[in-house]
């Protein structure tokens, strides 16, 4: 097999570029109509979802994210933060949970990335909802127009979960970033605001990123427990008002990036056919 490592450069680049022309940014979700994040500041949506399984928990689905009864929301962080807190909390006996990607756009949902044929119809059905960039059933919204990677998720209800790809989904808050490109750490909590032995209940479910640097970030929030209520989940992002002084590790550029798979790609290849001939 003859391998021509400058086709191998020019598809690469002809396929992002396809990725590229399929997304389709929208519009954030917030009170005023404002998605920017600023130092000391916060926004806020009083009624952003009230599906009870639409982050996980549907036994139908397998326990995926449920694309059209959960919500993608998104907003611009315009300078690194000490910390950012997200904090999703249910008007009555709802279980809230989100999971939080850093993107380099205005990201809401679309599909941006490759996965099987009937998921690349806008929005997905059903999808993993906590799996990192790339990962089995979350290729569709990985992209340079989508999630480039997954920092953490939190999840109110006390069930744990495994979906049909394999991603876990466990009570509580989670750090599932996989450098520390955009942030230092992930924690959070859950909890309830009323008497827990009262069937509505309201909870929350509240992450915390430390050194959060700026740019464009997504959320995606549902239910999470089959026992709530579809009972209407707010939405409140707050920034620290010091700045963070954090300087992350630079970021391999995508070219390089596309080249080195192409030349460990080639030499792989060439591996193989030497042993053939031997």
């Amino acid at each position: 097999m003859n391998i021509d490592l400058q086709n191998i450069f020019k598809i690469t680049l002809s396929s992002a570029a396809l990725t590229l022309a399929m997304a389709q940014p929208a519009a954030a979700a917030w009170s005023g109509a404002d998605n920017t994040l600023e130092l000391g500041t916060s926004i806020s949506n009083p009624s952003f979802n009230s599906s009870n399984l639409g982050f996980a928990g549907n036994p139908a689905l397998s326990n995926d994210g449920w694309g059209m009864q959960g919500a993608f929301t998104n907003f611009y962080l315009s300078s690194s933060a000490q910390s950012v807190t997200v904090d999703a909390r249910s008007s009555a006996a709802n279980f809230p949970a989100f999971s939080i990607f850093r993107t380099n756009v205005a990201y809401s949902g679309e599909t941006v990335g490759v996965d099987t044929p009937a998921e690349l119809t806008g929005q997905i059905h059903k999808f993993n909802s906590v799996g990192q960039a790339g990962d089995p059933g979350i290729m569709w919204a990985t992209g340079a127009d989508g999630i480039i990677e997954t920092l953490g998720y939190v999840s109110s209800s006390s069930k744990n979960y495994v979906n049909s790809f394999g991603g876990v989904i466990d009570s509580g808050a989670h750090d599932v970033s996989i450098d520390d490109l955009y942030e230092t750490g992930v924690s959070g909590s859950t909890g309830v605001t009323g008497n827990p032995a009262f069937a509505n209940t309201k909870r929350y479910a509240t992450l915390t990123l430390n050194d959060l640097q700026a740019g464009w970030y997504a959320v995606f929030v549902g239910g999470a427990d089959v026992l709530g209520s579809s009972a209407g989940i707010s939405l409140n992002i707050s920034a620290s008002a010091a700045a963070s002084t954090y300087a992350p590790p630079a970021a391999v550029p995508v070219p390089a990036a596309v080249w080195l798979f192409g030349s460990a790609l080639a030499g792989f290849l060439g591996i193989g056919r030497s042993k053939r001939n031997a």
